[in-house]
């Protein structure tokens, strides 16, 4: 099959070609992957930030903690927010000195 150097070059010339075509679909289907999930956690900030304002009607903020369920991988850290449907604020600052310790112990 590979028997001259010709075929050994033409066969390079046909592969080379298709690693590197592959390599860039890789690359672009995780460039993709990773501005999806930033544009998600964007829209999930943005989310919180209208639930935390106070000029906002009761309906909108309905609307927005209704929202919250298209997130559920920020399950946890909605569990760690609201207790009760209330924004948790007695001890602010120790939930987020142990979030901020689980934090650096996880990474």
């Amino acid at each position: 099959m590979l028997v001259t150097v010709q075929d050994m070059i033409g066969w390079g010339l046909l592969v080379l070609p298709l690693i590197v075509i592959a390599w860039a679909v890789i690359w672009l289907a995780e460039q993709t992957s990773e501005r999806n999930r930033h544009e998600r956690y964007v829209r999930f900030q943005a989310v919180l930030r209208h639930l935390a304002r106070d000029d906002t009607s009761w309906a909108e903020k309905m609307a927005a903690a209704y929202e919250l369920r298209q997130y559920k991988e920020y399950r946890h850290i909605i569990g760690r927010i609201f207790d009760d449907g209330k924004v948790r604020e007695e001890g602010q600052a120790a939930a987020l000195e142990t979030e901020l310790k689980d934090v650096s112990k996880s990474g």
